[in-house]
C-alpha cells in the first residue's frame, strides 16, 4: 500500500487587510440600496401572489367560460 505524504504549508496574505482599507464609496451605497429595493419588491410579489392565488383558482374569478377556461388551464400546466 502506497502512502502519500502531503505537506501543508501556511500561506500568509495581506489581501484581507488591503480590502479592509479600501474606502466605502457612492458605488457601494448604490449597490446596497438596489439590493434592498429588490428584496422589498420580491417580498411584495410573494405576498400578493399568496393573497390572490387562491382567489384566481376559482373558476369564476377571471370571468372565463368554456373554451377559454380550458385554454387557460392548459397554459398554466405548461
Amino acid at each position: 500500500m502506497a502512502t502519500e505524504t502531503i505537506y501543508h504549508s501556511i500561506i500568509e496574505s495581506d489581501v484581507p487587510a488591503r480590502l479592509d482599507r479600501l474606502p466605502w464609496s457612492r458605488w457601494h451605497w448604490l449597490v446596497v440600496i438596489a439590493l434592498g429595493i429588490t428584496w422589498v419588491l420580491d417580498g411584495l410579489e410573494v405576498t400578493l401572489a399568496g393573497a390572490i392565488g387562491a382567489v384566481l383558482k376559482r373558476p369564476d374569478a377571471l370571468g372565463l367560460t368554456g373554451h377559454r377556461r380550458r385554454i387557460f388551464r392548459h397554459q398554466l400546466r405548461h
